[in-house]
């Protein structure tokens, strides 16, 4: 099983490429559509709609930060990410500052401004302005939000590694070793990286048994 997911990953990932990058777009979709269901519902379902409208943004926020790695403009080692991913934490920030609104503004005028802010980073994206998905003036002042994507990378890896070693030492049959592995290392993604877990399945790639 492990070997088939590593197989569907490799095969499937040029094929993907494209779906990757209009991820933020998506995630901007969903977040505006959140908005709107929130600003319409009725005094008993909005907590319902409001708790909506923060995953979305929490979607989101994680497609902003990798915005810079996704849009397939910017070299791996190129000097122009430093800047990039400074400015997807501030874009970020702006973000969570608008949220926090909900709690002390009136919630129609918050969610507009959201709706606001996170349409205007689709339209940005989608022109390839990834170094201005929102307008400087609202960004001064504005401490980056780092990213800690890597270092979740980092504990799955190790965390599946170490969980595949302990199978090791209880002898069970190859079938049962490749479902039991399988089914831990798809538990450690959905731990670390909740909704988005299916997008790191690469991960597996690394356990791939050599020629």
């Amino acid at each position: 099983m492990v070997t088939l997911l590593m197989k569907l990953c490799v095969m499937t990932r040029g094929a993907g490429l494209p779906f990757v990058r209009n991820q933020l777009t998506s995630a901007c979709r969903a977040t505006i559509r959140a908005c709107a269901e929130a600003h319409g519902a009725s005094h008993a379902q909005r907590p319902e709609k409001l708790f909506a409208v923060g995953t979305a943004l929490r979607r989101l926020e994680g497609n902003v930060m990798r915005a810079h790695r996704r849009s397939g403009t910017v070299a791996f080692l190129s000097p122009r990410r430093r800047e990039l991913k400074a400015h997807g934490g501030q874009v970020v920030a702006k973000l969570r500052e608008a949220e926090a609104a909900l709690d002390h503004s009136p919630q129609a005028e918050a969610l507009s401004e959201i709706a606001g802010l996170v349409a205007t980073i689709a339209e940005q994206y989608v022109d390839g302005c990834i170094g201005a998905l929102l307008p400087k003036p609202l960004l001064e002042g504005k401490k980056p939000v780092r990213d800690r994507e890597l270092l979740r990378v980092a504990a799955a890896v190790v965390l599946i590694a170490g969980g595949v070693v302990g199978l090791a030492f209880l002898g069970l049959p190859d079938m049962a070793m490749a479902a039991v592995g399988t089914a831990w290392s798809v538990l450690i993604l959905m731990a670390l990286f909740g909704s988005n877990w299916a997008s790191h399945l690469p991960v597996f790639e690394l356990f791939k048994p050599g020629p």
